[in-house]
């Protein structure tokens, strides 16, 4: 299994207002939860379905059983927080419908099928965060569906190297594979080249083209904790861009050190506030 944190994109409850926290950290620990689930070798598919339809359930109804404490607490946290704030839960459930997607090996044959995915693995993290904070969803929406399916696809391309992760979870179109003459048993090779190379930067191209649709969206927010941690994330996904770029994804897991995490803090930070 992945780590439960990830110190490049996670959200950071201490960027939003006091009364906002909670509910951020809520709706990350219940995505943790049931990607977890969804990532877990130790369970059978039938398992993962099963606890992300009672993870679900929870959410909805307060006397649904989950298996365990943490799953409760976690779906209580959250449906408490969102009632709270007058948000949907529509965004958490669109999120556990594509982990049940995952779940059952549905794979994205073309690029264009990857980005309808993102709309139900990504964009709600996203839409959710914007109407937590009291954004204007038509105005800001494509936009951060735009960053939020670059940052999922970034996130599933540092897993290449690991050989137990399905070729689904990659977020690679098999196209671009049919395209190279390759398949994805190319991408449980040592190393990527010639071809292999070539599919993950046609991938990388992609979501270059999202983050660059995504970039005025820190210059729209009018909440400040918001435009600023959309404007780190923003910095973190480019350099983890040039990264892939130089990098192995299937010989390493492609990450940024702790002090590029730290540059791009500060730069997403004045860019928050000045909106630059």
């Amino acid at each position: 299994m992945r780590p439960r944190s990830d110190p490049d994109f996670s959200l950071m409850p201490t960027l939003f207002a006091p009364d906002q926290r909670a509910a951020v950290r809520a709706f990350g620990h219940y995505v943790r939860l049931a990607e977890d689930i969804a990532d877990n070798p130790a369970l059978a598919r039938v398992q993962k379905l099963e606890r992300l339809e009672a993870l679900e359930r929870r959410l909805d109804d307060e006397a649904a059983a989950c298996w365990s404490k943490e799953a409760h607490a976690a779906a209580d946290s959250l449906r408490r927080a969102l009632a709270g704030h007058a948000v949907s839960s529509q965004h958490p459930h669109h999120l556990l419908q594509a982990f049940r997607r995952d779940v059952e090996g549905h794979a994205c044959a073309t690029w264009r099928d990857l980005m309808a995915y993102c709309q139900f693995s990504a964009a709600p993290i996203g839409r959710l965060m914007l109407e937590l904070v009291g954004e204007d969803i038509s105005r800001c929406a494509a936009k951060a569906d735009a960053l939020c399916a670059a940052l999922r696809i970034l996130k599933q391309l540092r897993d290449c190297e690991d050989r137990s992760v399905a070729f689904n979870r990659l977020c690679i179109p098999r196209q671009f594979l049919d395209d190279a003459m390759i398949t994805p048993a190319h991408l449980r090779a040592p190393s990527a080249k010639g071809q292999t190379r070539a599919v993950l930067d046609r991938v990388l191209d992609g979501v270059e083209s999202l983050l660059a649709e995504a970039a005025p969206l820190p210059r729209l927010l009018r909440d400040r904790g918001m435009a600023i941690h959309t404007a780190i994330v923003l910095c973190r996904a480019r350099r983890l861009v040039r990264r892939f770029r130089h990098h192995d994804p299937l010989r390493e897991r492609v990450g940024l050190a702790g002090w590029q995490r730290l540059i791009c803090h500060w730069i997403g930070t004045v860019r928050g506030i000045v909106r630059w």
